[in-house]
């Protein structure tokens, strides 16, 4: 799994523009969406590949992407920076 680091705090405000541009961006519809008090995970499924949006108060903000998705890693890191 490749882990894409968004940003080093755990910004809801940041964490839901980032989530805005994952799913115009790829194309996606949002799965799963857990919101829990200090943390958030999103489960973003753009065609046969699920990404997870994390939220975490400690971590910061993150993606996951599945090792078999490489060409969705440049796409997510085109997006994000």
């Amino acid at each position: 799994m490749a882990i894409i680091e968004v940003s080093e705090h755990a910004d809801w405000e940041v964490f839901e523009n980032v989530a805005q541009q994952l799913e115009q961006g790829l194309d996606g519809y949002w799965k799963e969406r857990f919101d829990g008090l200090d943390q958030r995970y999103w489960d973003l499924i753009v065609g046969e590949h699920a990404l997870t949006l994390h939220l975490e108060h400690y971590l910061g903000i993150s993606i996951s992407v599945p090792d078999h998705a490489n060409e969705m890693v440049q796409r997510v890191r085109a997006l994000v920076k």
